[in-house]
């Protein structure tokens, strides 16, 4: 197997549903029944719809779930409808499938589907009831089998001589960088990496990040992932990556799982727009490029392909704007949207921190930088129990 890879649990899930359209299991005379109330099972009535089927209802063993949604779809009704007939019905186990009806096929992609509960209600698997995906097939646990997982310290080391390389070549260069993001606020607060995180962020104006990604030398087991020489089905996002490859990362990130070496993330960073709304226009459009993208994805049955096709519109924003001649600068496609925006003068000189036992780049307008992403307080822990990554990873040694 190998160990930059991207898995679609939708095209997963379509896959396992064409055939059982073409094995007449799903047929235009059956009422499709999807167990769950989550993000698998609206994908899975998405992919149905895809091939011309409607979904007749979900069920659910989840109380606190099923009141809720149910509340909801009245509150849609109360409001907006005259009829609701064309609502998709959503009921408890027992309220849908306790009266026999041999036209139910009931499906579901959820790890914890009830199966037992399901097939004592007379819904025989693999003959009346589906797991559309298979969860305890899992072909990259398979890969690790034996292999050990990795600790946060060492993930944590790995990731800090992965930065010292990169900010050793950019003094030698002198090409500009500056951590960002999470770690600078580590920078900032805990001299290093805020305890709990498990990544490491650093942002190059445009130009410099072109220099940089076409001469950076790195000998294994380090390398780049870049975006412009890789398909997209096996990386797909818009910036570098420096990677170490004796450590296998998999990001959970839910429709979609990302299976790379363990790396530190290389941002360009950008000239924006001088008017504030046009500001928000340009992050607007590029927000609404990425909902088309999803669109494609989901339309493409969960064919991550498509973002091949896409590739170069994303790719023609990070260029609209020069960095230097701009009086605004930011980075795009982060969580943070137009709050990773900030004056030019944030960047007009450069501070070296401590990070660690090593010493980084900073921009001389951090507080500027922090206080948009994290609010004023950002020098404040927070709550015990929020101190926690935010990256669903995990980790192993090959």
């Amino acid at each position: 197997m190998k160990n930059c890879y991207v898995e679609s649990v939708i095209y997963e899930i379509a896959k396992e549903l064409k055939r059982l359209t073409k094995e007449s299991v799903i047929t235009a005379d059956k009422k499709l029944v999807l167990y769950g109330l989550d993000t698998y099972s609206f994908a899975m009535r998405t992919v149905l719809a895809n091939l011309g089927f409607r979904t007749d209802s979900y069920v659910t063993d989840d109380a606190e779930a099923l009141l809720s949604y149910q509340r909801h779809i009245k509150s849609i009704r109360a409001r907006y409808l005259n009829s609701g007939r064309d609502l998709i019905g959503i009921y408890s186990l027992e309220e849908r499938l306790a009266i026999p009806d041999e036209a139910i096929v009931v499906l579901s992609g959820c790890a914890d589907c009830p199966e037992g509960k399901i097939e004592g209600l007379g819904y025989e698997k693999n003959r009346r009831f589906f797991q559309v995906y298979n969860w305890r097939q899992d072909g990259f646990m398979d890969f690790v089998r034996g292999k050990e997982r990795v600790t946060l310290q060492e993930i944590q080391n790995r990731e800090k001589d992965m930065l010292y390389q990169i900010d050793r070549f950019c003094l030698e260069r002198g090409l500009r960088y500056w951590v960002c993001g999470g770690t600078l606020l580590g920078t900032m607060r805990h001299r290093g990496f805020i305890p709990w995180d498990d990544d490491i962020d650093i942002f190059m104006p445009w130009k410099d990040y072109q220099i940089f990604v076409q001469a950076f030398l790195c000998n294994p087991p380090y390398g780049l992932l870049i975006p412009d020489k890789i398909d997209r089905k096996i990386y797909y996002d818009l910036f570098v990556k420096m990677v170490d490859e004796r450590i296998v990362v998999r990001e959970n990130l839910g429709f979609i799982r990302k299976i790379h070496p363990l790396s530190v993330d290389i941002f360009p960073l950008i000239g924006m727009p001088e008017k504030a709304e046009e500001r928000q226009f340009f992050f607007s459009e590029y927000a609404e490029l990425e909902k088309r993208i999803w669109e494609d994805f989901y339309a493409c049955d969960g064919d991550v392909g498509v973002y091949n096709t896409w590739y170069p519109r994303q790719k023609a924003f990070l260029s609209k704007y020069d960095f230097d001649t701009s009086a605004y600068v930011g980075v795009l496609g982060t969580a943070y949207g137009v709050r990773d925006c900030t004056k030019k003068h944030v960047y007009n000189a450069t501070l070296r921190m401590p990070f660690e036992d090593i010493e980084v780049n900073v921009p001389c307008g951090y507080q500027e930088y922090l206080e948009n992403l994290y609010g004023t307080d950002w020098m404040e822990l927070p709550e015990e129990g929020n101190r926690v990554s935010h990256h669903h990873m995990e980790a192993y040694r090959l």
